[in-house]
This record gives C-alpha cells, sequence and structure tokens, in this order.
C-alpha cells in the first residue's frame, strides 16, 4: 500500500490541542437530511419547518452512492440539486458526504475482491455497510472517482460550504485480512522497517517461539485463536497498518476536495477502533466530528457522566469539535432499543454537549426512517412525518442558539486537572495483553466521574498537548510510554504542577514490548522510586492487602507494587502479608510541583486516601464552589469571554446558592448572582459580566 498523497501535503495545524477552538464562524444547527428515503409528498413542508427551528446546515448523501452513480460512469445529481436548492432559498447550507461507507451493488458484483475479509477468511457481502476494504486498489480508485465527480459538480455551488468523508470509519468493522490487506501489512513493515527484515526480528523479538522471518513476504496479518497468543509487536504494528489504510484512504478524497473548492469546511464523524486521530487522519481535517449517542449508557443515572467523559475523551484528540449525529431519540437496531429522552432530556444533553466542547450541532435525523435496518432509529420527526415534543423541543434549542452559538465559538474549556487519555498505541497496547487489567481509559473515566462529581474541572489531555494551563494531571497506568514526553512532564512539575503516576506505567516502550529498565523506566528518575516487586491480585478478598496513609488505609485491587525510594519520600505504606511496611506511595518534590507515584490500580478508594495531600499540592479549588454534586459545571473561555454552563444531571430540582454575575443566554433575563433553582435537566447559560 502507497502511502503516496496525490500530491497534496496533508493540512496541519501545527500542533493538536485539547484547548484548539475550531475555525467556525457560524455555530451550525441542524440534521442529516435523507431526501432518497422519500417521497415529493413527505418532503414539502420539510425545509419550512427546518428554517422555522433555526436550522443552518443539513448533512446529506453518505449512503446514496447508489443513486448518485445508477450505473458505472452515469452521474446523476438531480434528486440532491433540487434539493441543495430548496433548503438554501431559506437559508440552510449543506454538508455534502463522500457516499464510499456503501458502495453500490453493480460494483460489488463486477469487483467482489474490493470486499472485506474477516480473520477466518470469511468474505463480507452486500447488505449492509462498511463491507468494502479501504487498502483495495480498485476500491480506492473508485472511491476517488465518486469524490471527483462531485467535488467537479459542486465546486461552485454557494450553498454547498461542508464536506463529511465516508461514515463512521470502522464503526462495525475495523479489520481486513484480504489479500490486498497481507500485500499492504508487508509493504508497510517494509516501509517501517527499511528493508531490513533484521530490524524487525529485533523490533519484534521474533527469537521467541521460532518466529523468525526471513522475508517480508512470509509475513501473516495476525488472526486471533490460530491457535493460540500472538506476537503484542506484531499486532500492534497490523493495528498501525489499519490505521494508516484509513486515514491514506479518507486522505484520497481530502486532497481531490481541497483541490476543488480550498474554502470547504473538511470533517469526519467518529471516534471508533484503530484510527489515530492525533496522526494524519485529524490533521487532514478542519475539525474532527463526533457522534453523540448517549443513550448507549443504559443507566439514566450514570448516563450525564459517561456523556461528559466521552466528549472529553474527542476534545483530548484534536480541540474542539462538530457533532454531525447528535441523539434526538431512542436508538433501535438489531436486540437492542434505547430509552426514549424524557422533556428537556435532550436539551440537557445538547447543552452538555456545547458545554465540552461542540462548535456545532446536527441532530440524528430528521425524520424516522420507516425501512431498513435503523427503523426503530427514531429522529426529530416520527415515521408518520407529524411534528411532536422532540420537534418542538429542537426548536426551541434553535431559537436559544442564535444567542448561545456566537458567544462560544472561539471559545475552549477551562481544564485544571488532566487525565492523560487518547493515545491510539497505548490504549490498543493494552488490550493485546491486558493481564486481565482494565483499559487505561476505563480508569481514566472512573476518575473523570468522581472528580466531575466532585465540581473539579477536569479534563481529558495527551501527554504531547501543552500542559501549562493544568495544577493537575494524572497518568492511569500507560504501560507502553513515550520518553519523548518526559521532559515536557518535567517542565510541566518544575514550574508548579502536580504529576500523579499509576502502576506499570513506563514498564513498556511503543512497540509493546518489556523495557529493560527498571520500573517505572523512563519515568524512574523524574517519580524518584524503581518497583522491586509486583504482582496480579487475582483473589484481593482471599489475600487483602491496604495501603495506609496516616490514620487512614484503604483495600487495594488488581495490582500492587513495592516502591524503592530513590529521591522522593514514603507518602503511603503497605498493609497486609509479606508486604507489610514497604513503601506503597511516593511523592517527589521537583521545582515548585511534586510528582507521585502510586503503586496500585488508580481506584477511587485509593485517590480518595491521598486526594486531600494531592490537592493542597496542586491548589485546585471547585469551578464554581458551593455547587451541589447533581449539577455539573463547565466553563468555556478565551482569557477574556467566561461564559458558564449550569446543568442539572439528577432527578429532582435542585438550588443552587449562587451564580455568576450577567447574561442569561438562553433567554433576555440578566442572572444578578443570587440563588437559582434548576428543575430537572434544567440548564442556566450565563455570559460572565
Amino acid at each position: 500500500m502507497s502511502t503516496e498523497y496525490h500530491g497534496l501535503a496533508p493540512l496541519g495545524r501545527g500542533g493538536l490541542s485539547h484547548r484548539r477552538p475550531t475555525a467556525l464562524s457560524t455555530f451550525h444547527f441542524g440534521a442529516p437530511y435523507y431526501p432518497e428515503h422519500w417521497s415529493a409528498d413527505d418532503r414539502r413542508e420539510d425545509a419550512a419547518r427546518m428554517a422555522e427551528a433555526e436550522f443552518t446546515l443539513v448533512r446529506m448523501a453518505e449512503f446514496a452512492w447508489d443513486v448518485l452513480e445508477p450505473e458505472e460512469g452515469t452521474f446523476d445529481f438531480s434528486l440532491f440539486d433540487e434539493t441543495i436548492a430548496r433548503l438554501g432559498k431559506r437559508g440552510i447550507r449543506t454538508m455534502l458526504c463522500t457516499p464510499t461507507a456503501t458502495p453500490p451493488r453493480w460494483l460489488t458484483l463486477a469487483r467482489p475482491d474490493i470486499l472485506r475479509e474477516d480473520p477466518r477468511g470469511t468474505r463480507m457481502q452486500h447488505g449492509a455497510r462498511q463491507h468494502a476494504c479501504h487498502t483495495n486498489p480498485c476500491f480506492r480508485e473508485y472511491s476517488r472517482r465518486i469524490t471527483q465527480a462531485m467535488a467537479d459538480h459542486y465546486a461552485g455551488n454557494r450553498h454547498v460550504i461542508a464536506w463529511q468523508t465516508d461514515n463512521e470509519f470502522n464503526c462495525h468493522f475495523s479489520e481486513c485480512h484480504c489479500p490486498a490487506c497481507q500485500a499492504g501489512f508487508q509493504d508497510f513493515l517494509r516501509r517501517k522497517f527499511k528493508g531490513e527484515i533484521a530490524r524487525l526480528n529485533q523490533t519484534w523479538g521474533t527469537a521467541f517461539w521460532a518466529q523468525t522471518y526471513t522475508d517480508f513476504a512470509q509475513i501473516p496479518t495476525p488472526k486471533p485463536d490460530r491457535p493460540c497468543y500472538d506476537n503484542p509487536a506484531h499486532r500492534l504494528d497490523y493495528y498501525r497498518f489499519v490505521r494508516e489504510s484509513v486515514a491514506v484512504f479518507q486522505h484520497d478524497q481530502v486532497a481531490i476536495l481541497r483541490a476543488a473548492n480550498p474554502q470547504w469546511f473538511i470533517t469526519h464523524n467518529g471516534c471508533f477502533r484503530h484510527i489515530d486521530y492525533r496522526g494524519l487522519f485529524g490533521e487532514d481535517l478542519d475539525a474532527l466530528g463526533y457522534d453523540v449517542y448517549p443513550f448507549f449508557d443504559p443507566d439514566p443515572e450514570h448516563r450525564p457522566y459517561s456523556q461528559a467523559f466521552n466528549l472529553d475523551r474527542v476534545r483530548a484528540l484534536t480541540g474542539n469539535f462538530l457533532i454531525p449525529e447528535h441523539q434526538s431519540g431512542p436508538g433501535g437496531q438489531g436486540g437492542y432499543m434505547h430509552d426514549t429522552p424524557e422533556p428537556g432530556e435532550l436539551r440537557r444533553m445538547t447543552y452538555t454537549s456545547i458545554a465540552r466542547g461542540a462548535d456545532a450541532v446536527m441532530y440524528f435525523r430528521w425524520r424516522t426512517c420507516r425501512f431498513g435496518a435503523e427503523e426503530y432509529w427514531r429522529g426529530i420527526l416520527d415515521h408518520d412525518n407529524v411534528p411532536r415534543r422532540a420537534y418542538d423541543e429542537v426548536a426551541q434549542i434553535g431559537q436559544e442558539l442564535r444567542r448561545l452559538g456566537p458567544a462560544v465559538l472561539g471559545t475552549h474549556v477551562r481544564v485544571d486537572v488532566g487525565l492523560a487519555v487518547g493515545d491510539a498505541d497505548v490504549e490498543e497496547a493494552h488490550d493485546i495483553l491486558s493481564l486481565g487489567l482494565p483499559n487505561p481509559r476505563t480508569i481514566a473515566q472512573r476518575l473523570h466521574e468522581d472528580l466531575n462529581r466532585a465540581g473539579y474541572a477536569v479534563g481529558c489531555v495527551h501527554p504531547a498537548d501543552s500542559l501549562g494551563a493544568l495544577s493537575l494531571f494524572v497518568i492511569p497506568h500507560w504501560a507502553s510510554f513515550d520518553p519523548a514526553w518526559v521532559p515536557a512532564l518535567e517542565q510541566f512539575v518544575r514550574q508548579g504542577g502536580v504529576l500523579v503516576i499509576g502502576a506499570r506505567t513506563g514498564t513498556k516502550d511503543m512497540n509493546n514490548n518489556v523495557v529493560a529498565t527498571t520500573a517505572p523506566g523512563c519515568l524512574r528518575e523524574l517519580a524518584g522510586v524503581s518497583v522491586h516487586e509486583y504482582g496480579r491480585q487475582n483473589a484481593p478478598d482471599k489475600r487483602p492487602l491496604r495501603i495506609t496513609y496516616g490514620a487512614d488505609s484503604a483495600a487495594t485491587e488488581l495490582w500492587y507494587e513495592v516502591l524503592k525510594l530513590e529521591d522522593a519520600d514514603e507518602l503511603a505504606t503497605w498493609t497486609g502479608r509479606h508486604l507489610t511496611g514497604e513503601t506503597a506511595i511516593s511523592r517527589r518534590r521537583i521545582g515548585r510541583g511534586a510528582v507521585y507515584y502510586v503503586g496500585t490500580m488508580l481506584t477511587p478508594s485509593i485517590c480518595m486516601l491521598v486526594w486531600s495531600r494531592v490537592q493542597l499540592d496542586a491548589r485546585i479549588e471547585q469551578l464554581w464552589p458551593g455547587t451541589p454534586s447533581q449539577v455539573e459545571v463547565v466553563l468555556r473561555t478565551d482569557g477574556s469571554r467566561r461564559v458558564w454552563f449550569f446543568t442539572n444531571r439528577s432527578d429532582e430540582s435542585v438550588r443552587l446558592p449562587h451564580t455568576p454575575t450577567g447574561d442569561n443566554l438562553l433567554d433576555d433575563d440578566e442572572v444578578t448572582g443570587g440563588p437559582i433553582t434548576l428543575d430537572r435537566h434544567g440548564v442556566l447559560i450565563v455570559r460572565e459580566s
């Protein structure tokens, strides 16, 4: 597989940051729209109803390749031309999509070699989506052809202002083991190791289990359970190949679109497995899109916390984002169907999304489809095309966004406590050889919920990001760790930041091999401590261990480490079994800051044990002191503007003892700073004066 980019360099952005706003000048509001699913009678009132709901943008054509090119080489844009023009008369612009997630039947019949193969060699078939291989040269060529045809046709259309590439890359099926991928993977390895097979053998450790290769052509794509555990470095490089494949496939399209009209705004909707959004894939986009479906969390009490974390982890990748699809009703597919949002719940979820970095929102979908795999995936309008409370709520939000949108564009989300999240290599390396331990992102989500509930300005931040605005940064068990990240971490601490490092961090390299140096590897000098014994806790109820800090203690689970102090102080010790009296948590002062190393999993009970000490060192407070735990508070700012979001995530009304003083952006009232009551799903948004 070639990484040639057809003469156009990646867009690039000069450094990704969770604090980076989008470059949008309008806060766009709308929905995905499917005119190909509906008769002219069904569509007759759509433009008027959208305009009444204050829509500014619709997304179209992501699954319409068979309409746009009904037979090879014959293009018909008439349906979309007419629809774009009708919406444009109402001031509603269009985001078009490259339709490559669903190649037409004439193509899969003529070229069955473009279909993906699973690890068992079973070829995918026509009838769903994402069944074609991104690596296949033939499919890449057909993808470029349809993209070029659409780009040429719409290059001068003033109503088309944006594009989405494909749709939800790797949502259902991310791996492929077809002949094109076998050859592509081997080419990827030749390029990575500069044609030196000895370098591959050394990096992968192929001396284990007689895996030594003498030629790149000998190397297969790794297939699980054939017959048992495979080489973790081999599998990680395969995932890197998958990531490159989808990035290059997308780049083909982006190059064509930018050449046709450099003014088009280009995004993609994610986020899914085996894509490096911080790499070429994200660099090619003007901003990342994220599809928000909070109701995949079935617990209504927990749902606001999982939504908040997922928004923050996406923002950690490239900064503020668009929402090409936001849940507007229950999703129903296969054997499940979500809850139906209660009155006001859609509005509350929407403002949670905007508070945490969304610079545009589009609800999925305009009208609920009457056929196909998503016929029970509810939209703004029901099957009978009758507007009801979902439409009324969307229209209310549209009215409110006329005031709110301009106030938040150009701002970022305030974060005091950063949790290390967002590295594809780290998370995938863990999953390949997890030892039954939770993914570090899972640990980060638990910490995020606790800190969010307690009212702190918590967010997700990659270690390669700028850390200067943070007071506290937590690395939750990143076993694979890049030594290149260490100098910035040390600078962060010396300048007054507090760094908390979880057990196992730094014990593996970025090829998923264990490092030769004593744990925590490249972080040993910074932490001032080394690990002299470690172990898995498989039966903590039978062989209990506790960590003691002063007069308090907490039980551990899953993992323990015995620490040796080198240039750090003992903060807490082990109690139990042969570990009694050994160091469990250390603290090292560096410059104006401190580094904590925690020799176990960062569970809530362990974090609470030492939180008072960490909080004192980091000098952090609640974002809006006195906020009840039922209310989420988020601040968007650009340094001069300050927009406060208060959302009631509980089932009862909640009283805020005081608020900022300023303009209520959801109505025309002023907020004087006194107490206020938020009803169930209630929202208060204040532009501070």
